[in-house]
Order: structure tokens, then sequence, then C-alpha cells
């Protein structure tokens, strides 16, 4: 009995060694078969997923190309631009510049003919005035009357800067009547000078007539 069971024991190992075996046999094969497909599948996705990247490619370039051209042309442009706008202002400035200072220069030539003009004009009345004053103080001496002496008498002076008087000379042909017309010249004076009329001295002369009525 005992060796029967020990046969039957050796026996059902045999034979699940072998069912085990063939098990994992059949488990290799359908795991090839899986690996084979996915292979397959691969090859022909591949080539799909080529063409795709190729158009990919392809199409990236002329992107490229045209974001490219704006770029480029607004650059061309402003250095174009920047010149001529340099060339345009710098002659307009220099003329401003030109127009001004030319200006100026008149203005202030203006000024000194006005200025000239107005101490001319002061200068001229001055005179004018001091002479009128002379012949307002001219006399005619008693003696000179009655001896019946007429003529002339022109007197040379200077005029000083402060509005005094010095070097008066008569000329005449009688001594009473050139003292007179100094007297009258002498009388006239302290007067007082307009600015910028006298720099130092002026030198002036006045002819004074003595007639007889």
């Amino acid at each position: 009995m005992n060796r029967y069971a020990h046969s039957f024991l050796i026996s059902f190992l045999i034979y699940t060694v072998f069912i085990f075996s063939a098990l994992f046999m059949l488990r290799d094969i359908q795991k090839h078969k899986i690996n084979s497909e996915t292979i397959v599948k691969m090859a022909i996705i591949n080539p799909q997923e080529e063409s795709v990247q190729k158009q990919v490619a392809k199409a990236e370039p002329k992107e490229e190309k045209v974001q490219e051209k704006p770029k480029d042309e607004p650059i061309q442009k402003i250095e174009t631009t920047k010149p001529s706008v340099v060339s345009k202002t710098v002659p307009i400035k220099q003329a401003e510049v030109a127009k001004k200072e030319k200006e100026k220069s008149d203005s202030k030539q203006l000024i000194s003919q006005k200025s000239y003009v107005s101490t001319q004009a002061e200068k001229d009345q001055f005179i004018s005035d001091l002479k009128n004053k002379i012949k307002q103080n001219k006399y005619y001496p008693e003696v000179a009357r009655n001896r019946g002496q007429e003529g002339v008498v022109k007197v040379s002076f200077c005029v000083n800067s402060d509005g005094s008087v010095s070097d008066i000379v008569c000329s005449g042909e009688y001594s009473v009547l050139n003292s007179a017309a100094k007297n009258a010249v002498a009388k006239t004076f302290p007067v007082k000078v307009p600015a910028n009329v006298i720099a130092t001295r002026l030198q002036l002369s006045v002819v004074l007539n003595y007639n007889l009525d």
C-alpha cells in the first residue's frame, strides 16, 4: 500500500510541474505577441509622426521669414530718416541764431543812432539858448554912444563841463565895445549843462552887433 502511495505522489508532482511549465510558456508567448503588436503599431505611427514633423519643419522657416521682414524694415526707415532730420534742423537753428544776432545788432545801432540824435539835438538847443542869453545880456556903453562908436564884435570862449566859462577873447574895432561884449558873456555864466553835451570843454563863438539908432 505504501508503495502505491509513493508512486502516486511522484506522478502527481511530475504532472504539476509540467502544468506550471506549460502555463509559463503560454504567458511568455502572449507577452511576445503583445510586444510584436506594439512594435508594428509604432512602426505604423512613426512614419506619420515623421511626416508631420517634416511639415512643421517646412512651415517654420516660412513663419520666421515673415517675422524677420517687418523687423528689418522699420530699422532701415529709422536709419534713413534720422540724417534728414538732423540736416534740416541744423540749418534752421543756424538761421534763427543769425537772425537773432542781426536783430540785436540792428537794435543796438538804432539805439546808438537815437541816442546820438537826441544828444546832438540837446547840444544844438543848448548852444542856441546860450547865444540868445548872451545877446540878452548885451548892453551899449554910454561912452561909445557919446563917441558915436558902433560896429561888430566877435567873441570866442570855452564852456566847461561844469557850466563855467573861460578863455573869453573879443575881436572888435573899439576897446569899449570889446569890453562890453566880454562882460555880456561873463554875465551869462555859470549855466546848467545837460548830460552828455560837453565832455570836457566846448569851444563857441558869438557875434554881437552894436548899432546906433
